[in-house]
């Protein structure tokens, strides 16, 4: 899948590139999507919308579709180190998987030997292709939470929801819980009803819950997919965070896109930190 975002200065011969990514890159479909902001998405190839298609990752299988009503693609390929990871340190892991868009991470967990696989999305239609993707793969030990993130995780750290949660009667209510592994995936910036995500400036807000709730020797996969955000500074704001909890960290370290997401320099745009604690 190609989206641009910029009007195309020069024309392109599609069916040429499309038979390029098939003897080069192995794929069976190419489909183009013009964007610009205030307008709907215009296809520019092929004629119409293919059908959805199972694609496959590490033995694993997931439903993606051409188009759908957001603009990110169903399986984030860059992140495919995070799922590889997974697949390997999660052996009976209680796993929480915040941002789970279509639960690919929870999906990859429970195949690494997690327990408990707890999802939670905002989206419900997200989280409808989770269930989806779960039952594909045979899993059994997933959780679809849809909700916002913030009085998810306040309370399974053990704190009360704020006054104004009465106002929405459809905020979901829970009781303290322990995880050993937060995979910690948020967008760039997104408001909601208990408050905003911003990556860039405040990751804090979400980092600390996620350190009340996490077990003794626990984990956190923490990412930031803003590239105006240097590794060294997101990496400062997590310890700084850890710190102040009363829970420094033990390690961290990185884990970088594979080899067929090449970046410009020593600092690609996803910055995947493993935090691992006492």
């Amino acid at each position: 899948m190609l989206q641009l975002f910029r009007p195309l200065v020069l024309g392109l011969d599609w069916p040429e590139l499309e038979r390029w990514c098939a003897e080069h890159l192995k794929t069976n479909q190419l489909v183009v999507w013009q964007r610009r902001p205030g307008q709907p998405p215009q296809m520019l190839y092929p004629d119409q919308v293919p059908e959805p298609v199972w694609v496959q990752e590490m033995g694993q299988k997931f439903r993606v579709d051409a188009y759908h009503r957001g603009q990110d693609p169903q399986l984030f390929l860059d992140w495919r180190c995070g799922r590889r990871y997974l697949r390997h340190h999660c052996q009976g892991a209680r796993v929480l998987n915040l941002f789970s868009y279509t639960c690919a991470s929870g999906i990859a967990a429970e195949a690494g030997g997690a327990v408990q696989v707890v999802n939670v999305d905002f989206s419900r239609s997200a989280l409808d292709r989770g269930l989806l993707n779960a039952e594909a793969n045979e899993c059994r030990r997933q959780e679809f939470v849809c909700d916002e993130v913030f009085p998810v995780i306040w309370q399974m750290a053990g704190r009360k929801l704020p006054a104004r949660a009465h106002k929405r009667p459809t905020t979901r209510r829970f009781s303290k819980r322990v995880f050993d592994l937060v995979v910690l995936d948020p967008p760039a910036l997104a408001k909601g009803f208990f408050g905003a995500v911003d990556v860039k400036n405040d990751y804090q807000s979400l980092f600390k819950p996620c350190l009340q709730l996490l077990a003794p020797r626990g984990r956190i996969v923490a990412c930031n997919n803003l590239a105006q955000v240097s590794e060294g500074e997101f990496r400062g704001q997590l310890e700084r965070c850890a710190v102040k909890a009363g829970r420094p960290m033990e390690r961290i370290r990185r884990l970088f896109p594979e080899q067929d997401f090449p970046a410009l320099d020593a600092d690609p745009p996803l910055k995947v930190l493993v935090c691992e604690f006492a």
